[in-house]
């Protein structure tokens, strides 16, 4: 079973063409409903007593749900907007509600688990569940500008005690003080970690090691809707191909990247994880398959 920490929020999405308003959101949907697919997944969250049942019922399906945490008050919210190119995102109203001051609980059943994933929360949090865990075989953490510009010194920890981080170009620059990516990912893990994915968005991502360099492409889409969540899959495609083969090798570290890519090529064509709600491991296959073969030279 893959354990995830992460956000569940309801996400007001607002792009040129469509706004679709409070739609299920937030990075543990995302990586769970992803990851799920692939191997059983364990989702730590919390919601609001205000989460619609609907939303509870689309994670049910799939997660289990015994980390999830409801407490009365309000679910966070997160409200952000698109240009016409569908690339950077504008980031209109951030309400954390109760997430805000969640101190993450670990039940006794996921803590010898070997695969955890720390979703876009703050370090904190993330490195109270890393305390809770037994030893897991691979722990692997993400985070964004707001933790980078605010909380630097618990993440520099949380660096120095996973084995993978996930971070954008961006980030890479601005947690590194370097534009350059490579230079970037070296730091990182001088730092602790044993290796670092560099996420370049519809560009691809790629794999750093201390002995490997793995670049790969974006699947190319005609259409594309919505990028919300896209690298959170990315993420619940990497470690749910790493989880179901239950190797850390190379070679599967460099498969789970281009399962990655596919599974945030598919979050794209929808709004928020409808998509995903609809996928199945056939679609993902065979999405590989055209992948291998474009890429094949």
């Amino acid at each position: 079973m893959i354990i995830t920490l992460g956000s569940i929020s309801l996400d007001t999405t607002r792009t040129p063409f469509r706004t679709a308003t409070e739609i299920l959101g937030g990075s543990g949907s995302f990586f769970s409903l992803a990851s799920s697919l692939f191997t059983e997944t364990g989702l730590i969250g919390i919601i609001g007593d205000d989460f619609p049942p609907e939303h509870r019922e689309t994670l049910s399906q799939r997660t289990d749900l015994t980390g999830l945490e409801t407490r009365k008050g309000k679910t966070f919210r997160f409200d952000s907007s698109f240009g016409y190119d569908l690339g950077a995102r504008t980031t209109n109203k951030t309400e954390l509600n109760v997430f805000g001051e969640w101190n993450p609980k670990v039940p006794h059943q996921y803590r010898d688990e070997d695969y955890l994933y720390l979703g876009n929360v703050g370090p904190q949090q993330q490195l109270a569940t890393l305390n809770q865990m037994d030893d897991p075989k691979l722990t692997v953490a993400d985070t964004i500008e707001y933790w980078i510009d605010n909380q630097r010194e618990p993440l520099m920890e949380v660096i120095s005690r996973v084995k993978g981080m996930v971070l954008n170009d961006q980030e890479v620059r601005q947690l590194c003080h370097t534009p350059n990516i490579i230079t970037g990912a070296k730091k990182i893990m001088e730092w602790g970690a044993e290796f670092v994915i560099v996420k370049k968005g519809e560009h691809g991502a790629i794999l750093f090691t201390h002995d490997t360099i793995f670049p790969t492409c974006g699947y190319p889409l005609e259409q594309i809707t919505d990028p919300t969540g896209a690298g959170d899959t990315f993420a619940g495609g990497f470690m749910g191909h790493i989880a179901r083969r239950d190797k850390l090798d190379e070679q599967t570290f460099k498969e789970a990247i281009i399962y990655g890519n596919v599974m945030g090529s598919f979050t794209v064509e929808r709004f928020g994880v409808e998509r995903l709600t609809t996928l199945t491991m056939d679609d993902i296959e065979e999405r590989y398959r055209q992948y291998k073969e474009m890429v094949k030279f």
